[in-house]
């Protein structure tokens, strides 16, 4: 088995901002700022957060120059709340998966999902919930919290397309062809 690569899939954003749908991209997690500087390609607004404060200084001295993007620190949990109500439209959310991360992705997810707003939910990372490794087991969501979290089956299809678990309104089948045409993968169940 090769190794999975990391951050964000160009093609993923470019099949989200063509169903003309999605022009607000929000990061959990902005780290050195690459998925942001790739999201800046595809969406008109790019916000990321980072609760780390050295790592949120140095991307927001990285991207501060770049147009549409707008790097915020602080704790997701409590800036999400705050963010959703200002967010002018659905927006497209990435958020990271793995050790250590689960209080922080089940918040998160919970805030997003209770928005008046039907959102796109893409978890970064995903394999490693799908199959944890021992370290990941003692400190990561497990999948089944996830999809519960996410409503997937309900008022959310979940899919697991390359490294990313896909969520997004079930009721939006011109999302799901716009992004599947070759036809839709097998949604995830709790």
């Amino acid at each position: 088995m090769g190794t999975v690569p990391s951050g964000a899939p160009q093609p993923l954003f470019a099949a989200l901002k063509k169903t003309g749908r999605f022009r607000i991209f929000v990061e959990t997690g902005t780290g050195s700022g690459d998925t942001a500087l790739a999201a800046g390609d595809f969406f008109d607004t790019v916000i990321t957060l980072e609760a780390d404060a050295a790592l949120a200084e140095a991307a927001h001295e990285r991207l501060s120059g770049r147009k549409g993007i707008l790097p915020l620190a602080g704790d997701s949990r409590e800036l999400l709340p705050q963010l959703l109500p200002r967010l002018a439209g659905p927006a497209v959310f990435w958020l990271p998966a793995g050790a250590g991360q689960a209080p922080a992705l089940l918040a998160e997810i919970a805030a997003i999902t209770a928005a008046p707003v039907a959102h796109a939910i893409c978890i970064g990372n995903a394999r490693q919930l799908v199959a944890p490794s021992s370290a990941d087991a003692a400190n990561g969501p497990a999948l089944d919290a996830v999809l519960k979290a996410l409503g997937a089956g309900t008022e959310r299809d979940v899919v697991l397309t390359a490294d990313t678990l896909l969520a997004l309104p079930r009721a939006s089948a011109i999302l799901w062809d716009t992004l599947f045409p070759e036809g839709r993968p097998e949604p995830l169940v709790v």
